[in-house]
C-alpha cells in the first residue's frame, strides 16, 4: 500500500506538456523521430507528455514499425484535419500526389506540377496545413484548462503548428515553446518553391510574430539559433540537437564479415545534393582496382532523383553495383547502416542548408561506421564529426581527399576491419538530450 501511495503521488506530481506535431507514427521519415523520442523519456524526468496530432494527415512516408515506439500509457489525441492535397489529387493528378522531392528538381516537372508548386508557395502560407489551426485552437483551449497543461510545445515544419501555439498562448496564458527542427524563412526549400516578394515577406512576418509571442524558442542546431538571433534579436533561443537511441538496435545484428564493400545513403537524394565528384572517384577506383568493382555495392534508398539514377546506371563501372531501394522501415535502415562499410552524408551546397544537421548523422554515430560527408567543410556537421572522430566533411571539389578516404575504408574492409570507435558521442543519446530539454522546461515552468 505504501508503494502504491508513492506511485500515485509521483503521478500527480508530473508536470504536463502538450506536444503539437503534424508528424507522428505511422508517419515515417526523420521529422517524426525528435518528439517521438522526447515523449519516450520525458516521464523519467517528471514530465507527462500528451500528443496532439492529425487524425488523417497527408504524408508521403509511412512506417508502421514506429508505432511500436509509442508507449500504451502515452495519451495521443488524433484530431481531424482538412488539407488541400485531396483537392489537388482529384483535379490535377486523379489519385496521384506531388512528392516533396519533385519541387527541388531542375527538370522532370510538368506544367501541372509547376502550377501546383506555385499555388503551394504563394497561396498556402506558411504551408497547406494552415487550415488545421483554427479548429485545433477551438478544441485545445478548453482541453488545456481542464487538464492543467503546464507547457505547450509546437514543432515545425510544418510551421503552421506554431500558429496554433501562438493562439493558445494568447487565449490560455500557457507557457509556449516553439521548436524549430528546420529553419523557417531561411529554409532553402522556400527558394526552390519560388517563394519570394510578398509571399516571403508574409513568412518573415509570421516567423517574427512567433518569436515575439513564444516564451522560448527551441532549435535543433546552433546554425538556426544564430540565424534567428541575428534577424530578430530573440534572446530565449535554446539548442537541443537531435540524437540517437540505442534501443533502436535491439534485435538488429551486423554480419561478422561484410560480404560487400557497401556505401550507403538513405533518404532524399536530389540534384542539389548530387555528389558528382563521388561518382567520378568511384569510377576511377574501379578502373584502377578491378577487385574494388566486384566488391562494391552502392545502396541508395528513398526518393532519388531520376537524373542521378540515370547517371549511375549509364556508367559502365557503377551500373552493376547499384542497389536502389524504395522507402524502407526505420528498422531496415538501421540494419543497412550496421552492414555498411561507409555511410554517406550528402549536404546541399547552399549557405542556408548549413543551418541544418541531418538527423541521420546521429544514427551514423550510433552504428560506429566511417562517415563520408560531402557539402561545405566549414559547418556544424564537421564540428560534430571532428568531436566524435566519426568522419569528415569534404567540399564537393575535394576530389583527391574523397578518393583517399574511400581507399582507406576499402583497405580496412579487405583486411576484415569493419568497425570503428567514435568518441564523445554519448552526449547525443536521446535520453541525455531529453535531460537537457527537461532542465529548460523546468526553468520555464517556474518562471513568471
Amino acid at each position: 500500500m505504501i508503494y502504491l501511495a508513492i506511485a500515485v503521488i509521483d503521478q500527480m506530481a508530473l508536470k504536463k506538456i502538450l506536444i503539437i506535431t503534424y508528424y507522428w507514427p505511422p508517419s515515417g521519415g526523420g521529422g517524426v523521430q525528435r518528439w517521438l523520442k522526447f515523449a519516450k523519456y520525458l516521464p523519467e524526468f517528471g514530465w507527462e507528455p500528451i500528443v496532439f496530432t492529425p487524425e488523417n494527415p497527408e504524408f508521403d512516408l509511412k512506417d508502421d514499425s514506429l508505432t511500436k515506439e509509442v508507449s500504451p500509457e502515452l495519451e495521443v489525441i488524433r484530431f481531424p484535419i482538412w488539407e488541400p492535397f485531396g483537392f489537388y489529387k482529384k483535379i490535377f493528378k486523379k489519385g496521384g500526389k506531388l512528392k516533396q522531392g519533385i519541387v527541388i528538381e531542375k527538370t522532370k516537372m510538368s506544367l501541372i506540377d509547376r502550377l501546383s508548386v506555385w499555388i503551394r508557395a504563394n497561396l498556402f502560407i506558411p504551408d497547406p496545413r494552415r487550415f488545421w489551426v483554427k479548429p485545433s485552437v477551438e478544441f485545445l483551449v478548453p482541453f488545456i484548462h481542464q487538464h492543467n497543461i503546464d507547457v505547450v510545445v509546437t514543432t515545425g515544419p510544418p510551421h503552421s503548428m506554431h500558429l496554433i501555439g501562438k493562439s493558445l498562448k494568447k487565449k490560455c496564458q500557457v507557457k509556449w515553446v516553439a521548436d524549430f527542427r528546420d529553419p523557417w524563412s531561411d529554409w532553402d526549400i522556400l527558394e526552390k518553391l519560388g517563394v519570394k516578394g510578398i509571399a516571403l515577406s508574409i513568412h518573415r512576418k509570421l516567423e517574427r510574430n512567433v518569436l515575439g509571442v513564444s516564451d522560448l524558442v527551441l532549435v535543433a542546431s546552433k546554425g538556426i539559433r544564430r540565424s534567428l538571433i541575428a534577424k530578430y534579436d530573440k534572446t530565449e533561443v535554446r539548442v537541443v540537437t537531435n540524437g540517437y537511441d540505442t534501443d533502436d538496435l535491439k534485435g538488429i545484428y551486423a554480419d561478422t564479415k561484410e560480404k560487400k564493400f557497401r556505401i550507403t545513403h538513405m533518404g532524399l537524394l536530389n540534384e542539389l545534393r548530387n555528389p558528382e565528384t563521388l561518382w567520378d572517384c568511384l569510377e576511377e577506383i574501379c578502373d584502377e582496382r578491378p577487385d574494388f568493382q566486384s566488391d562494391l555495392e552502392l545502396v541508395l534508398a528513398g526518393m532519388v532523383s531520376s537524373s542521378i539514377l540515370d547517371r549511375i546506371q549509364s556508367s559502365q563501372q557503377l551500373s552493376h553495383t547499384l542497389n536502389h531501394l524504395d522507402y524502407i522501415s526505420h528498422q531496415e535502415v538501421l540494419e543497412y547502416y550496421l552492414n555498411s562499410s561507409v555511410l554517406l552524408l550528402l549536404l546541399n551546397q547552399t549557405d542556408t542548408a548549413q543551418l541544418i544537421i541531418p538527423g541521420k548523422l546521429f544514427e551514423y554515430l550510433m552504428v560506429n561506421k566511417p562517415v563520408l560527408a560531402i557539402g561545405k567543410r566549414e559547418s556544424e556537421v564537421q564540428e560534430i564529426l571532428s568531436e566524435t572522430e566519426a568522419g569528415e566533411v569534404f567540399n564537393g571539389d575535394d576530389r583527391d581527399q574523397i578518393k583517399q578516404m574511400i581507399l582507406i575504408a576499402y583497405d580496412r574492409f579487405r583486411n576484415g576491419d569493419i568497425s570503428r570507435s567514435s568518441g564523445n558521442a554519448e552526449k547525443y543519446l536521446r535520453k541525455n538530450l531529453t535531460h537537457e530539454l527537461v532542465s529548460i522546461l523546468d526553468q520555464l515552468s517556474l518562471s513568471k
